[in-house]
């Protein structure tokens, strides 16, 4: 499974790493995140562009010795409504990685690294990243739950189709270009409230594009040393400039976020009982008691699987 749920204890290290920072390697304006935070994308900078982690060099021989399922190819150009889940499969060609590798501007590839973390030079940089975004969302956001890192390396003029993440992300520009589309994902053209509920169930496939959204899109020009946050599930399609591209994509969940996940849950199952529930997001409260029931409901299931097992 991608990513790595968090203890209190684990948080906790990573918090207190943060703040111990001396020269931060990420520059998050308190009073941008105090107000568009979760709401809204908005850029940061940072100073990863020199950091000799990012290296191609040094990127390529990670992925050598992380294990082959960590890394997600493509090659050629893919169009930007693909269809993201399938994209890595239908696009992938039958090349090896060390091919990939080899020749990776050559076949207009796009790769992805998932959890650099995993790797023992990787982990102390990108937890102390998570570290000094939690120091600064934690009076927000409270306490971590579950972190994923990845790393995207693109030949030029590459596209990420349209889709959208279950969790936050600030994604980090380190090398070359990139055009970021963003758009709100509070908009119920862009995302239904049923739409919303069967996303975050993981019930059927993620919400489509079409091509009347376009207009509606906020378009961010990244460039080494800038990146943008992506509010949570915001919807976004990615483009790379005429060089090779390589981003951080730091992505984590929080207590909020889960609780607004497990809300969504109980919605997605009182639908399939023909139910309307009222969206997530209208009133606390009750987005809160929602969360609750999903999560007895949840217990009750693995108690009654573990029976089952056991008989």
């Amino acid at each position: 499974m991608l990513g790595q749920y968090l203890s209190s204890r684990e948080y906790g290290d990573i918090l207190a790493r943060g703040r111990a920072q001396r020269t931060p390697w990420l520059d998050l304006a308190p009073s941008t995140l105090q107000t568009a935070y979760n709401r809204r994308p908005f850029l940061v900078r940072h100073q990863l562009a020199s950091h000799p982690l990012f290296g191609l060099d040094e990127l390529f021989a990670l992925c050598r010795r992380l294990p082959r399922e960590q890394m997600l190819v493509r090659m050629g150009r893919i169009p930007g409504d693909a269809t993201f889940e399938t994209s890595y499969e239908k696009y992938r060609q039958g090349m090896h990685l060390e091919d990939v590798l080899e020749r990776f501007e050559e076949l207009g590839s796009y790769l992805c690294i998932n959890n650099p973390e995993r790797d023992a030079s990787y982990r102390p940089l990108i937890e102390g990243l998570l570290g000094e975004v939690a120091a600064q969302t934690e009076p927000l956001d409270p306490t971590m739950s579950w972190y994923s890192s990845y790393v995207f390396i693109s030949a030029q003029d590459s596209v990420t189709p349209y889709h959208m993440d279950r969790e936050m992300n600030f994604l980090l520009q380190v090398r070359g270009q990139k055009t970021v589309y963003l758009w709100d994902q509070d908009d119920d053209e862009i995302m239904s409230a049923e739409q919303k509920d069967h996303l975050l169930a993981r019930v059927g496939l993620k919400p489509p594009y079409h091509p009347s959204f376009e207009s509606k899109a906020a378009s961010y020009a990244l460039e080494p040393g800038t990146g943008v946050h992506h509010p949570f599930i915001a919807p976004h399609r990615v483009h790379t400039g005429p060089q090779l591209s390589v981003s951080l994509a730091l992505t984590f969940r929080t207590r909020q976020s889960d609780m607004w996940t497990d809300a969504h849950r109980f919605n997605a199952r009182m639908r399939r009982l023909g139910l309307r529930p009222h969206p997530i997001g209208r009133n606390r409260l009750v987005d809160h008691a929602k969360c609750g029931i999903a999560r007895v409901g949840q217990r009750v299931h693995r108690m009654l699987a573990s029976h089952e097992d056991a008989a």
